[in-house]
């Protein structure tokens, strides 16, 4: 059995103005514009919440800085508290 590396949610349902906005700044901050990430960033839009967003070790390893870190953090937060 695979395990999903991502959790599937109605991104239209829980998305607030915020939640969008924050999305968004986190894609056009240069600190975080590696591929790997930005993809997971958009795939929030379609509803995939990606473990690796999840992983502060591997954000560390994709050159994320500490804030962009914390911004992505809040983010995810922000989702699971809707998912509740």
């Amino acid at each position: 059995m695979t395990t999903k590396n991502y959790i599937n949610f109605d991104r239209h349902e829980i998305y607030t103005n915020e939640m969008l906005d924050l999305n968004m700044d986190l894609i056009s901050v240069a600190s975080l514009q590696t591929d790997k990430i930005t993809n997971s960033l958009y795939g929030l839009f379609d509803g995939y919440l990606y473990n690796s967003l999840r992983d502060v070790e591997y954000l560390k390893s994709q050159n994320v800085s500490e804030a962009g870190i914390k911004l992505i953090q809040a983010l995810i937060s922000l989702i699971d508290n809707k998912l509740k």
